[in-house]
């Protein structure tokens, strides 16, 4: 998450094993401002950044299914240029493993959009001015607390059991 120094989005980087040869990932620039009605911002932080050819070149990959999260809380919080793929891998070692793939396809993907993030943190971010900070202020929050509930109270449960999943997401909920 970035500060209230920088409208830049934030970025959100995640990768859920749901198998020995499953992989879910997401990778995106997290916008801070509604796309729709700020153009400049759209066209700054992914009309006229490479994220796009990045998803395009993902989707090319063998195993590689689009993916849609189950919750449209999460969806919405998502730019258009979202990474968000499924990708299966074959139970043997070889061109399409899990692990090649990883290699082959996953890892580059990340490893540019981490680059165009750190970008759009230091060289195209604007200064936040004070009347932007609060709205800024109030979008990041609810990110943080909606978002984290959600995902947590999605994935926790399934890997570490409901009971300390619903603790946790309570102390999220009282600032703890």
């Amino acid at each position: 998450m970035n500060s209230l120094e920088t409208d830049a989005p934030h970025l959100l980087f995640e990768f859920i094993q749901l198998g020995p040869n499953s992989l879910v990932v997401f990778l995106d620039l997290l916008p801070r401002k509604n796309l729709v009605f700020d153009g400049e911002y759209l066209k700054r932080f992914y009309e006229d950044t490479a994220l796009e050819s990045i998803r395009q070149e993902l989707q090319k990959s063998p195993g590689a299914q689009r993916y849609d999260p189950p919750t449209l809380y999460f969806r919405c919080l998502l730019s258009p240029t979202c990474i968000m793929y499924k990708v299966e891998g074959s139970s043997e070692q070889g061109q399409n493993s899990l692990d090649q793939i990883i290699e082959n396809s996953v890892s580059p993907a990340a490893k540019g959009v981490v680059n165009i993030w750190l970008e759009s943190v230091f060289k195209l971010g604007k200064k936040v001015h004070d009347a932007d900070a609060e709205i800024l202020l109030g979008l990041d929050t609810v990110i943080k607390t909606k978002g984290v509930e959600a995902d947590l109270s999605a994935n926790m449960p399934r890997l570490f059991g409901q009971e300390l999943a619903d603790r946790v997401v309570q102390a999220i909920q009282r600032g703890e």
